[in-house]
């Protein structure tokens, strides 16, 4: 992402620019923890983001090469995939949630990911790398013309 002459190069606050907001991350924890990929699976979260609020934070994630945008224009076709960068994101992600497991009572998380992030973090980010990859392959067999 290209960044305006004269913005803070503070690290925190270069995370914060992409990052600083929780729509943002939800929309990132459910491509990457949940696996959605199509703007109305988005819609769909406990969350409850609306559709403007939804494409707004897509387009940003993809001017920050945090995902692809892949598929045709037409309706349903397009879908939004996480990229190699928003992957390198995960450990941040991981220790936000075990944060608020330990500091908030009322926190409920999707009991199988904190139990893969509590055992192997590591391994679990291989997975996901490994089925982004898969993804990627097949998209790109799909939209070859033979």
């Amino acid at each position: 992402m290209k960044r305006a002459v004269g913005k803070s190069t503070c690290p925190m606050n270069m995370f914060l620019e992409v990052f600083g907001d929780p729509w943002t991350l939800l929309v990132l924890r459910d491509m990457l923890l949940v696996g959605k990929r199509r703007p109305v699976e988005f819609l769909d979260s406990a969350e409850r983001i609306s559709t403007s609020v939804l494409l707004d934070r897509l387009k940003r994630l993809e001017a920050a090469d945090l995902v692809a945008r892949v598929g045709s224009g037409e309706r349903n076709q397009v879908r939004y995939v996480p990229t190699e960068r928003a992957v390198d994101a995960l450990p941040v992600l991981f220790e936000m949630a075990l944060w608020s497991m330990e500091h908030e009572p009322d926190a409920q998380p999707l009991e199988r990911v904190i139990a893969r992030i509590r055992s192997d973090p590591e391994d679990y980010i291989a997975e996901i790398r490994a089925e982004l990859e898969r993804e990627m392959g097949e998209s790109a067999a799909s939209n070859c013309v033979i």
